[in-house]
């Protein structure tokens, strides 16, 4: 595409700023607005997380002069092609030539001489900014068209000692009570099965939290401040992961001295690393109440007062001591809370052992330990580049509350529990219509809920896709092997043989093309002792012989083309 001069201004608190711009440099302005800069200080500062080989690797290097208002308004006047970019009133506008840019969407900053497009540019507005594109000038002079809300969360509460007291405080007022009491006769509060009688307290705790107005949040209750644009920044983290992935640009965080980092939204990996504290502090609260009170808690109003205002301030200080070893300590063998909360504030994504520029730490390598997954340990063995870790949330589901769930409104949290509800009854009425159908046809019922790997590509006298080649050959075939594994561990077959056959699978995967005759050999014949042993997984062993003499016959190596067909 012909690249164009584009006349751009800026509009912020201190003063304007104009210059024309290439398109590419233009469009990359657009897109660091993505990080809802509050003038051009913060939008310079953002400016390394976007750069591309299309554009100056500074800001400070670009033709922008200071001007004031009607300067920058006259110099759009001359022009046919021009954007504004108005840090005060969060808005985008753009002449009727510019492109369409649209609220969320990726540009590829340089196509090779093959055609082939890289250097992603992701733009991702938030909510509150408006889009005028493609609009008369006329339209600049005139106000926003809606109210600019930008939701501003106030950690210190969330985080800090207002959380530890009023958690403290509801788990000592049900200690004290009489179902409270019923519940102390428990081995383990912390126990999170249903049949456990602290986990309806746990969740009528954490709910309470969560739903109840508080004056120190403005009247909002702490669930208000964990929504509001989850979404975009997702949008964004997963732009800035796709940079790194698609053109190996460093992952670059965002500066901690912009107005996002101190009061900006919450993301994702936040909300749910919140949810999991709130739980571990209620958890730790009642561990505490069993053990100084256990079942001899006497309940008096004339007498447990002072007792209880004691206990209080003992509970808040062991709590925070338990928040602080919490988000020091890894989560679920992977990096600490505290790292992961980092990250999603500054908006940049984890990848295994991957610097993150502007930051000391980085995500912990995955380690995958007695897995004997073909899939796990290629993926342990980074044959597939660096893993990035995601928390997801699900777990906020789990549940059905709505005060836990990642949805924002109750409208919409219905709406998807009612999917799921459908969801259910459909997978429930197709296994029984399956059941039935094997049933008539061979007396037996419980079919399978998923189907076969060899069924994906075809039968089993057909290559089970067509390119064995490269990484994504592999993948293919590990597909294959894991389900041969999964039918191993079924028949209770020796630890020795698993662990020979992944062996053997590694050797051949990593091979060199003139050594692949022999780890091929090598590989077939321990499917042949498989087959020796175990009848039932002949057809597969003997399937899988077949493809890896079709490679063989068409070796092919790792290419860049093939790597793109990875299924990931």
């Amino acid at each position: 595409m012909e690249h164009q001069t584009v006349c751009v201004a800026i509009f912020d608190t201190e003063e304007c700023r104009f210059g024309f711009l290439d398109e590419d440099v233009a469009t990359t302005l657009i897109a660091v607005c993505s990080e809802d800069p509050a003038d051009w200080c913060e939008l310079v500062a953002c400016w390394p997380r976007y750069t591309t080989r299309a554009v100056p690797e500074f800001a400070s290097h670009l033709p922008i002069e200071i001007s004031n208002r009607d300067e920058a308004i006259a110099a759009i006047q001359e022009a046919d092609c021009w954007i504004v970019l108005d840090l005060i009133q969060k808005r985008f506008l753009s002449s009727k030539v510019f492109h369409p840019i649209t609220r969320n969407a990726c540009f590829a900053m340089h196509t090779d001489e093959n055609g082939k497009q890289h250097d992603p540019l992701s733009v991702n507005f938030a909510p509150w900014w408006e889009l005028r594109e493609q609009v008369d000038m006329a339209i600049i002079e005139q106000p926003r068209q809606s109210p600019m809300v930008i939701p501003r969360v106030d950690r210190a509460v969330l985080f800090g000692q207002p959380l530890i007291d009023d958690l403290a405080s509801r788990v000592l007022a049900i200690a004290t009570s009489k179902r409270g009491k019923q519940a102390f006769w428990w081995e383990d509060p912390g126990d999170c099965s249903i049949r456990n009688p602290f986990y309806p307290l746990t969740i009528e705790v954490h709910r309470e939290w969560l739903m109840s107005p508080r004056a120190d949040l403005g009247g909002k209750y702490p669930r208000q401040m964990l929504h509001g644009a989850r979404d975009w920044l997702s949008n964004v983290v997963h732009g800035h992961r796709m940079r790194f992935e698609r053109s190996g640009a460093p992952l670059v965080a965002l500066p901690k001295d912009v107005t996002g980092y101190l009061d900006g939204p919450i993301g994702d990996e936040e909300m749910a690393l919140y949810f999991s504290l709130c739980r571990e502090l209620i958890s730790a609260a009642w561990h505490w109440t069993q053990d100084r009170f256990g079942s001899n808690l006497e309940v008096s109003e004339s007498s447990m007062e002072p007792a209880i205002d004691i206990a209080r301030l003992q509970l808040t200080e062991f709590l925070a001591e338990v928040k602080t070893s919490w988000l020091a300590n890894p989560f679920e063998g992977g990096s600490p809370p505290a790292f992961i909360i980092e990250c999603s504030r500054r908006r940049v994504p984890r990848g295994s052992g991957l610097e993150i520029v502007g930051m000391s730490e980085r995500q912990s390598e995955q380690h995958i330990l007695d897995c004997d997954c073909p899939i796990c340990n290629m993926m342990a063995d980074g044959a597939f580049g660096p893993s990035f870790a995601h928390i997801d949330g699900h777990h906020l589901e789990l549940d059905d509350e709505f005060a836990f769930s990642m949805l924002e409104s109750r409208e919409d949290w219905e709406a998807q529990q009612q999917e799921y509800a459908d969801l259910s009854a459909k997978w429930e009425r197709e296994k029984r219509e399956r059941n039935e159908s094997v049933g008539d046809s061979t007396g037996e019922t419980d079919a399978d809920d998923f189907e076969s790997a060899w069924n994906s590509g075809g039968s089993t006298n057909e290559p089970f896709p067509s390119s064995l080649g490269g990484e994504s050959g592999n993948l293919r075939l590990a597909f294959l092997l894991a389900e041969v594994v999964g039918q191993l561990q079924q028949c209770s077959a020796p630890d020795e043989l698993v662990q020979r056959l992944n062996k053997d699978f590694s050797t051949y995967r990593t091979s060199e093309l003139v050594d692949l005759p022999d780890s091929s050999r090598r590989l077939s014949e321990t499917l042949e002792t498989v087959a020796n042993q175990f009848p039932e997984l002949v057809a597969r062993a003997a399937d899988f012989q077949s493809q890896l003499a079709e490679r063989l016959r068409k070796p092919v190596t790792n290419s860049k083309d093939d790597e793109d067909g990875i299924p990931f």
